[in-house]
Parts: structure tokens; C-alpha cells; sequence
């Protein structure tokens, strides 16, 4: 259930074995999927308490409960499940490839708190107060397990994708991947049936006995296998290194460059001063959503958005509509690149914020996205060192800004570029927080 691993000219037998194993070894691959099986068997034993406690609560050897009042059950149940996901696809189904990891990792929080609510729906009917709530919690639970299954989806293929370059140097070795690592959750899926077999058999034989410790132990095994869950995700997530720029790793590589630049080390191009590399954030990395594009380590009162429409740029900006329009229509390649950059205004009258706006033209490239947060950072920079700023003058410091970071922009980004290709990253898959614009000039 292991990929194959391509083989060198004159390996025999014995020799390419060798080298498969310590390639599957070295590349984090088998610790990967030992974490994911094991997960993903704490889920499937779950997923069968789970059940249990649904058709107890459904009346199944309760007097009096219907087949059809637990068929409606179901069907409302299922019903909701397919409007969430077809709801949570349209809204998020953009930005899956941005934020891989966090979202695998969105993905399996919800299907722990779908469980969850399913195995607590049952408790509400002992009470008459409310019983009523048995629906809406089985309905919530079997959302969160469907917004699991979107996310999870979408977020298999990148990860396979990840493996197949990792382990064979080619895409087209995602095939062999996804079909090993889906013989490989049939097997643990069948193993988790089985063992989910014999602990609710014991479970169940256990009740008559000692129902209060039944319960605790029925709890606690429950609340074991779900923090079980979560740290195995979050260690498998660990040792996923990807080699392209989302929003946090952007940010986390553009601070450590920036901070080179004012050591006055950025310029030694082949120096011992070096940025981190996909392994190093890798392990680092949040799972957990965080707000978009800024500096993380130093907070500025400035934000940067990233594909902006052209009417927001053009009425924050500092510059006249007719000259923005101008630059648009005279020079749609700014500088060599398909990207314009502002500085302005947002806000009230009482109560404005400055703000780096970027407008991208049509078919601007995943490189020319990072060359332009690079940009704006400058221009960041050159704005907090201007932080006590007359308001009567607010137009001329910012195309101070924007033209002292342009000269910066032309010294630094052949060294940023040489720096961060030197440690492994690839700027050509480059995938900011966007708002999605892009300016069409006819």
C-alpha cells in the first residue's frame, strides 16, 4: 500500500528496496501516514458510537417509536446536510488551494463537533423541556460533518498532489498516491468497523451491571479518541512542507527579509544570513484561521488589500480619478508589471485609516502578486517611519512613500527572489488573500 518509488540506472533488487524505504523514510511520508490511519481510525470508532446513540434516540427498542417517524428523521437530517454543502462550496470553494492545511484542519475539528452533537442529541429526550431540541442538534451535527466532507475533499487532492512531487518528482505519480492512500483508509476503515464492533458490544454488555460507571467510561474513551483525533491531525499537518506562498508564510518570510534589509545583510546575496524554509514554517505554521494580509510580528495601523476593484482604487486613492485612469489606459503594464499600487484613505471623516490598495490587470502572474505585497511592505515601512503624519499633507507623504519604495523595490526584489529560490520556495504558485478583482483594459 506503499508508492513506488522511481528507481536509478543499475539499482538491483535489494538496492531499490533500500532506497525506497529510506526515501519513504527521509521524506516524512510513512510518519505521515501512520498519523492519518491512526486518525482516521479514532474516527471511524466514533462515527459508530455515534450511531448507536442515534437510533436509540430515533426510539429503535423504545415502545411506541415508528419507522416513519425515524425515516422523516433521516430525511431532514440528510436534506440539511446536502444544502450545507452545497452552500459552504459556493462561498469557500476559492480560496481551499490558499490555505490547504488550515482548511484540512477546519475540516476535521467539524466532523470531532458533528460526533459530538450527535452523541449528546439523544440526552435532550429525557427532558421534556428540551426534547424538542433532538432535531436541531442531529440536523447541526450532520452539517458539520457535511462541511467536513467539502473541505476534507478539496483539500485530499492538494495533499496528495504534495506527496506525489515529494516522493516521485512529478505530478503524475498523484494517481499511485491517491489510490494507495485509499486502500490504505479501506483497510483501517475495516479494522475500525470491527473494533468499533467488539468496544460497543462491550460497552452495551456492561450496562446492566454498573450503568453510572459504564457511562463514565463511555465518556471518557469517547473524549480520549478525540483529543487523539486532533493531536494526530495536527502532527500529520506538521509534516506536510509546502513550497509556495500563502498569506501567513508571505508575511513570515517578507518580516524575516525585511529584517535583513535594516541589518544591512540582505545585499550579501550568498551570505550565511538565510530565510526559513518550508520545513522550518511548516512547523510553525497555524491551523486556525487568522486575520488577512499585515505584519504579523510588528502590527502597523496600515492594512494592505490585495486585487481590489478598479472603482475602490480609484475612490481611495490619493491620486485624481483622471489621473489613475490615465495610468490605466496608457500604460497597463505599471513598471513591467501587471499590478498598480495606492496608497489611501478609508474610513469616515472622523475616522481614517491609511490603507495599501493593489488593483491587478488580467492575467497577472502568481510571481507579480508576490513582487506587489513586497511592494506594499515597503511602501508600509516608509509610512511608519512618517507616523506622525499632518493631516493637511497627507497626499504629498504618501507619494513620498510610494516613490522611495519603488527605488527600493527595484535594489531588493532580485535579491529576494535569488534568497527565497535559494531555500526552496516557489513564487510561481504564489496564493495571497485576495478580494478577487482584476482590471480588463479593451
Amino acid at each position: 500500500f506503499l508508492p513506488t518509488i522511481p528507481s536509478k540506472v543499475g539499482d538491483d533488487i535489494k538496492e531499490g528496496e533500500r532506497r525506497r524505504q529510506d526515501v519513504l523514510a527521509q521524506s516524512g511520508y510513512l510518519k505521515y501516514m501512520i498519523c492519518d490511519n491512526l486518525q482516521d481510525l479514532s474516527t471511524s470508532l466514533r462515527s459508530v458510537l455515534a450511531t448507536q446513540r442515534i437510533l436509540e434516540g430515533v426510539g429503535v427498542g423504545r415502545t411506541g417509536a415508528t419507522a416513519l417517524s425515524a425515516t422523516l428523521n433521516f430525511l431532514i437530517r440528510d436534506g440539511c446536510g446536502m444544502i450545507a454543502s452545497l452552500l459552504f462550496t459556493s462561498l469557500a470553494a476559492s480560496s481551499f488551494r490558499r490555505n490547504v492545511k488550515t482548511w484540512k484542519y477546519f475540516a476535521d475539528c467539524m466532523v470531532d463537533i458533528g460526533i459530538t452533537l450527535e452523541i449528546i442529541a439523544p440526552s435532550v429526550l429525557s427532558s421534556s423541556r428540551l426534547s424538542g431540541w433532538f432535531l436541531p442538534l442531529l440536523c447541526l451535527g450532520n452539517v458539520c460533518k457535511a462541511l467536513c466532507g467539502v473541505a476534507a475533499g478539496a483539500c485530499g487532492g492538494a495533499m496528495n498532489l504534495f506527496w506525489a512531487m515529494k516522493l516521485m518528482g512529478t505530478e503524475e505519480g498523484i494517481s499511485e498516491v491517491s489510490a494507495k492512500i485509499g486502500a490504505q483508509r479501506t483497510v483501517v476503515g475495516g479494522a475500525g468497523l470491527v473494533l468499533a464492533g467488539f468496544v460497543a458490544k462491550w460497552l452495551g454488555a456492561s450496562d446492566g451491571s454498573n450503568n453510572v460507571g459504564n457511562k463514565r467510561l463511555w465518556i471518557g474513551l469517547y473524549c480520549f479518541l478525540t483529543f487523539l483525533h486532533l493531536a494526530l491531525n495536527r502532527m500529520s499537518l506538521k509534516l506536510v512542507a509546502l513550497d509556495w506562498m500563502n498569506s501567513w508564510r508571505m508575511q513570515r518570510i517578507v518580516d524575516e527579509f525585511l529584517d535583513l534589509v535594516e541589518k544591512n545583510e540582505a545585499n550579501d546575496r550568498i551570505g550565511t544570513s538565510n530565510l526559513s524554509t518550508p520545513s522550518d514554517l511548516s512547523r510553525i505554521e497555524p491551523l486556525l484561521f487568522r486575520p488577512g494580509l499585515r505584519n504579523i510580528n510588528k502590527p502597523s495601523n496600515c492594512s494592505i488589500r490585495m486585487g481590489v476593484s478598479f472603482n475602490d482604487f480609484a475612490r481611495h486613492s490619493h491620486r485624481t480619478l483622471q489621473s489613475t485612469r490615465a495610468q490605466v489606459m496608457n500604460d497597463p503594464r505599471i513598471g513591467g508589471d501587471r499590478y498598480m499600487l495606492t496608497v489611501g484613505a478609508i474610513g469616515n471623516k472622523l475616522n481614517k485609516k491609511k490603507s495599501i490598495l493593489i488593483s491587478f490587470f488580467r492575467n497577472s502572474s502568481c510571481r507579480e502578486k508576490a513582487k506587489a505585497y513586497l511592494h506594499a511592505r515597503l511602501v508600509e515601512k516608509g509610512l511608519d517611519q512618517r507616523s506622525q503624519l499632518d493631516g493637511s499633507n497627507l497626499d504629498t507623504v504618501f507619494e513620498e512613500a510610494e516613490k522611495n519604495a519603488t527605488k527600493e523595490l527595484v535594489v531588493l526584489w532580485p535579491i529576494f527572489e535569488e534568497k527565497v529560490k535559494k531555500e526552496g520556495w516557489n513564487l510561481d504558485k504564489t496564493e495571497c488573500s485576495s478580494d478577487g478583482y482584476e482590471i480588463h483594459v479593451e
